[in-house]
């Protein structure tokens, strides 16, 4: 079990996720607006195991997905945050949009399951469709940023969505974050279907400049 705490923003509260969770989590992932983006609605059981994943995560690299719960209600907002990223062939292709630097393939020194880079990372999010249009993704995302750069200390953070995801990307240049490339099957491509390629957003630590969201 997780032993880091929840995070507080002015309307939300952000709990590592882990077994315990997997309910909650269950009620974002299927949500009919959220379950699309990730190929089909997944069993109460496929993401018991994915918590379960995500605690040990936790627990072994400092780092994964929130829970974002609405402090007035205590309703299920959503999920978000950053992870680390595997050491494997398809995240190795966003190299082409990150510095020609030693530290941009260095792996965590941490031992787990599945090898992760240790100083950059991955961050997104997925609310429920009741809570699109607020501001609950950007707030979640600046939690996020704050959590790599300043507790963990990475020198980037990437993010990737489908081109065609609107407002996802959105919420990437309100984060601050830049628009750097697409990747496809097999690298930076262009001129092939959506569904078949990413759009990567790309933000260095040195270009962060954190924003005022209260955290507790």
């Amino acid at each position: 079990m997780s032993t880091h705490g929840d995070v507080l923003t002015e309307r939300l509260r952000l709990v590592p996720i882990g077994p315990a969770r997997a309910r909650d989590l269950h009620r974002v992932l299927s949500d009919p607006e959220v379950a699309p983006w990730y190929g089909s609605r997944p069993s109460l059981a496929e993401v018991e195991r994915m918590a379960g994943a995500m605690d040990l995560a936790w627990h072994d690299h400092g780092v994964h997905k929130w829970l974002a719960y609405h402090r007035v209600t205590g309703d299920v907002v959503g999920r978000g945050g950053c992870s680390r990223v595997p050491v494997d062939a398809d995240w190795g292709r966003v190299h082409a949009f990150l510095p020609d630097a030693p530290w941009v393939r260095e792996p965590h020194a941490v031992d787990g399951p599945v090898p992760v880079h240790a100083h950059w990372v991955e961050i997104g999010w997925a609310l429920r469709r009741p809570y699109w249009g607020s501001g609950y993704a950007t707030e979640i995302g600046r939690v996020g940023l704050r959590h790599a750069f300043t507790e963990l200390g990475v020198r980037a953070v990437v993010s990737c969505t489908e081109p065609h995801n609107h407002r996802s990307r959105a919420v990437m240049e309100r984060l601050g974050m830049r628009h750097v490339g697409e990747v496809g099957g097999d690298g930076p491509i262009e001129g092939v279907p959506d569904d078949t390629r990413y759009t990567v957003h790309l933000l260095l630590r040195d270009d962060w400049r954190p924003a005022s969201v209260p955290t507790t």
